[in-house]
């Protein structure tokens, strides 16, 4: 088994991703699939999740520059959502970084979202997946690599390498581990992070509180449907 870290998404994936965006998508997916949401569409345009509401009943979740757009139910905090009545609903999450990260990966057999927040969930279905390789997939922050997504990934490497003792890890993968030496406590590293400081300057700090947290929920969601732009994930098959 190969264990591998990729700062940022690639485009070489066959057997299991796990894409990463503790601060904010993959910590809200989480969450949202806890509160017993059905199934999730990720999309980068507002647009798009707009029609696909008026198509069918479904939640709209969103947010630009900290507030969401004009008829959407929920903006993007993990801390305000935590509460939100979803149980047998559907939603579609307007995210920038993630529906790219996961364009990316769909070549791969499967594809999961994993934050801190569902740690030994996502770690458990990965190593129940797994072939020959897993991969942690940072989406980072605006293109570059960033702090909080490299220390997630270092632990989710940290946890499946107890799953598979005789594993090899790349480069990458290597660096993030050590990298959690540098902090005892995740909330230092998401405090750092670039998309900790943009959330600092939008006053949301309570998120980065709620992303620190971890192995808080069993949800696990896999990419499960999709299409160009939307993408559909759900934690049953």
């Amino acid at each position: 088994m190969h264990l591998r870290v990729d700062l940022t998404p690639r485009h070489e994936y066959g057997d299991v991703v796990v894409v990463i965006d503790v601060l904010r998508t993959c910590t809200l997916a989480s969450i949202l699939f806890d509160r017993g949401l059905e199934t999730l569409y990720l999309s980068p345009s507002i647009r798009k999740a707009r029609r696909l509401a008026e198509a069918q009943p479904l939640l709209l979740i969103g947010e630009r520059e900290g507030l969401p757009p004009e008829g959407f139910n929920y903006g993007t905090s993990p801390a305000e959502v935590v509460h939100a009545e979803v149980a047998g609903r559907s939603a579609v999450l307007v995210s920038r970084h993630v529906p790219q990260a996961v364009a990316r990966t769909t070549s791969a057999r499967h594809v999961l979202l994993g934050s801190l927040h569902n740690a030994d969930a996502v770690v458990a279905r990965a190593a129940a997946a797994a072939e020959h390789e897993v991969a942690l997939v940072c989406t980072g922050f605006r293109g570059d690599e960033d702090l909080d997504d490299t220390l997630c990934a270092g632990y989710l490497a940290a946890l499946l390498k107890r799953h598979f003792t005789e594993a090899t890890l790349g480069g990458a993968a290597l660096f993030a581990i050590n990298l959690l030496k540098a902090f005892p406590t995740p909330v230092g590293a998401l405090w750092g992070s670039r998309a900790g400081q943009h959330l600092r300057h939008l006053d949301l700090t309570d998120d980065i509180a709620v992303g620190s947290l971890v192995s808080q929920t069993d949800a696990a969601p896999q990419l499960v449907g999709g299409e160009e732009n939307l993408y559909r994930f759900a934690t049953k098959p």
